[in-house]
């Protein structure tokens, strides 16, 4: 195993490293002020609650909070019940940590409940004001967690929607190069790639999901994004990867020595113009979680208004640079039209459509046995679909809430290659 150096050191480490110290110092200072015989509890609930982004950090002091004040309650109601003997705290103390446990199958927040009751009934025992004990838990504990709140926004925020905006980008590209070179692969006949080609994109998906999650549930409460851009990226790079995968499997299923494929140009044009359209995708998220939006913005999200924000506001959804909804390169599409991306990727579709036609009709394929033509159209129906998931979710990153699916699909009877 590589020993860590200084390079591996990151500024974002660092600074939470700042932050964490500055919380737990906080958190002491208004436990001292406030007189709390146990402000120790404080710190340690800042220094737990203190996370590297905004999204984490208060997942974790809603955690924390929220499990403090079941345990406390819970404690409380046992001290009532129980006698403060050995024995009868022993029953409270295997009741109560046997309940939470039993809980944690509906709320996590219940292992916390479990800590701080464990706390509640052990450290009052023998003393005159037990309910006290309970209830200056949950004033040390909100002490720390709005510690480590207030530091975690206010002091160098990492939030987690930048960085997931960041990630999906960069994703969204290495799709569109792993389509160019499966395409190229195939083409060529049938050159093999490597099996683990997609890995790292089927291992981001589920973070994915989780990062986006915890910004729509957490983040979203004090930053009034407009998660439509990132929800659709990441669409596009969890269907992205099935078709890509349904390619690859086609691709290294061929033989080694491969065959020609003669609508190699129709196939080529329409993979650059889905690969086009993927990183334009891609650079159409810059800016949508930078800045929190005007008052429209903030109507719009409490549903007090109809109007929408213009095009390019950051913090809600509109990009600006030369990549703009309007459609690929900047150009925007006349009323009633639809942007440029899209029909770009219609026409490359429908000339793909022509030319396997053409080529039925002219009979080419009773020269191609049964497995080739079975893994051609494997391999041609995953990029086409690829090429009609894209074109639905660039529409939707464009505000087009136009789900229409061409509905000309291939079946094995109706093409040939």
């Amino acid at each position: 195993m590589r020993r860590p150096t200084l390079a591996d050191i990151s500024p974002a480490h660092i600074r939470h490293g700042l932050k964490t110290g500055i919380a737990a110092v906080l958190a002491l200072v208004v436990a001292d002020v406030l007189h709390i015989e146990y402000g120790y509890w404080a710190v340690i609930s800042a220094v737990i609650a203190m996370q590297m982004n905004v999204a984490d950090a208060i997942e974790m002091c809603l955690y924390r909070f929220i499990g403090t004040v079941m345990g406390a309650v819970m404690g409380v109601i046992a001290i009532m019940l129980f006698p403060d003997t050995p024995v009868w705290n022993g029953v409270a103390l295997f009741v109560t940590t046997g309940l939470c446990a039993f809980l944690t199958r509906w709320d996590p927040r219940y292992r916390m409940a479990a800590i701080t009751v464990s706390i509640v009934i052990l450290a009052s025992a023998g003393h005159a004001g037990r309910i006290d004990v309970g209830l200056f838990r949950v004033l040390e504990i909100a002490i720390g967690v709005g510690c480590a709140f207030v530091v975690t926004v206010t002091l160098w925020p990492v939030r987690a929607a930048v960085s997931l905006r960041r990630d999906l980008a960069s994703q969204v590209e290495n799709c569109a190069d792993h389509m160019t070179t499966l395409v190229d692969r195939f083409l060529a006949r049938q050159a093999h790639v490597p099996a683990d080609l997609l890995d790292p994109l089927l291992r981001a998906t589920p973070r994915n999901r989780e990062r986006l999650s915890k910004v729509r549930r957490h983040e979203s409460l004090i930053y009034f994004y407009d998660n439509q851009p990132l929800e659709t990226l990441s669409t596009v790079v969890e269907r992205t990867t099935d078709h890509l995968r349904v390619m690859l499997r086609s691709l290294n299923a061929c033989d080694a020595d491969g065959y020609d494929i003669i609508m190699a140009a129709e196939m080529r044009a329409l993979a650059e113009t889905v690969a086009h359209t993927l990183r334009r995708m891609a650079a159409a998220t810059t800016g949508v979680t930078g800045a929190r939006p005007g008052l429209a913005g903030m109507a719009k999200r409490f549903g007090l208004g109809g109007t929408n924000a213009p095009a390019g506001t950051a913090g809600e959804g509109g990009t600006s640079g030369p990549d703009g909804p309007g459609g690929a390169d900047g150009a925007e599409s006349a009323p009633g039209e639809r942007p440029r991306a899209n029909r770009a990727l219609e026409d490359a579709i429908a000339r793909a459509d022509a030319r396997l036609r053409a080529l039925r009709e002219a009979g080419a394929t009773r020269r191609f046995d049964l497995a080739m033509l079975t893994q051609f159209y494997a391999f041609y129906y995953a990029l086409r679909q690829l090429a009609e998931d894209v074109k639905v979710l660039a529409a939707r990153m464009d505000g087009e809430e136009d789900d229409h699916r061409d509905q000309r699909n291939l079946g094995p009877g109706d093409a040939t290659p």
